[in-house]
């Protein structure tokens, strides 16, 4: 009972707040593309390069015989393959900036009155703009080739569960690298070996049976099993899976949450 009565303070408390969090994530979104002429289209011109690649590849390179160009075989592995990159992107982008959204804002930090809570959402919320817009290109392809499908309405299930780990995610890592600045520096290799160690680049099943299991801690592999199940037309994940990373993630952010509150206090005497 006391954690959800946690919960639903954080909650009311997030949503009193939620103007100055639009603008931090603006601002944040705008800093990115600072004295660059494209701006934020720089958001949709690289998820959209990255598809056209990915569909030459594995939708003409890839075919044995070159008249199946752009074969819907080919854009199938394309759409799959785009759907858990961008997944991964959400984590890796959290991963990257969330060591720094502290320990960059001392004039935050040392400001009584200020939410701190709110610099790593920031982080997400970032993220998860990026992500949106990388997802809307993924939805027109998937509308080209493939006209309207449920799949469509059901990609959440790909990645509420995973952005609420990010938010878990961001709290623990930019409060632990306000005493512990080497976190920054191995968040980068952590990032790879995730991406690698889910099946991204390939299912799930073609692994080892006794390997299975131990991809299953992976934060990705079950939102990337689904996204592949959505775009691919097989079966999604068995339902336990599903709960339990929701619940694990939900755990995390709790987690999260309590390390940030713990340690919050000696910030400012820190940075």
């Amino acid at each position: 009972m006391n954690v959800v009565l946690r919960v639903s303070a954080a909650l009311r408390n997030l949503v009193g707040h939620r103007f100055l969090l639009k603008t931090l994530v603006q601002r944040e979104l705008s800093s990115r593309y600072r004295g660059s002429s494209a701006g934020l289209l720089w958001s949709l011109l690289l998820p959209c390069s990255m598809l056209a690649i990915y569909y030459f590849v594995f939708g003409y390179i890839n075919q044995p015989v070159r008249q199946n160009f752009f074969s819907l075989e080919g854009g199938n592995i394309a759409l799959t393959l785009f759907a858990g990159l961008n997944l991964h992107a959400l984590l890796a982008e959290c991963l990257s900036r969330a060591p720094l959204a502290i320990t960059t804002q001392p004039s935050y930090v040392k400001r009584v009155v200020f939410p701190l809570h709110l610099l790593p959402f920031t982080v997400v919320g970032a993220a998860f703009v990026q992500f949106l817009l990388a997802s809307g290109i993924l939805f027109v392809a998937h509308f080209w080739l493939h006209g309207f499908s449920w799949a469509l309405l059901a990609w959440p299930l790909s990645w509420l569960s995973l952005l609420v780990f990010s938010l878990g995610l961001c709290l623990l890592l930019s409060a632990l690298t306000v005493y512990l600045r080497d976190i920054a520096q191995i968040t980068g290799f952590v990032s790879t070996f995730l991406l690698f160690m889910a099946p991204v680049f390939y299912p799930l099943a073609s692994a080892p049976q006794a390997l299975q299991t131990a991809l299953l801690f992976n934060p990705l592999t079950v939102p990337v099993e689904t996204s592949r199940a959505l775009f691919s037309d097989s079966p999604l994940p068995d339902a336990y899976l599903l709960l339990g990373h929701a619940a694990a993630s939900f755990v995390f952010l709790i987690l999260g949450a309590w390390v940030f509150r713990k340690t919050r206090r000696g910030f400012a005497d820190v940075i």
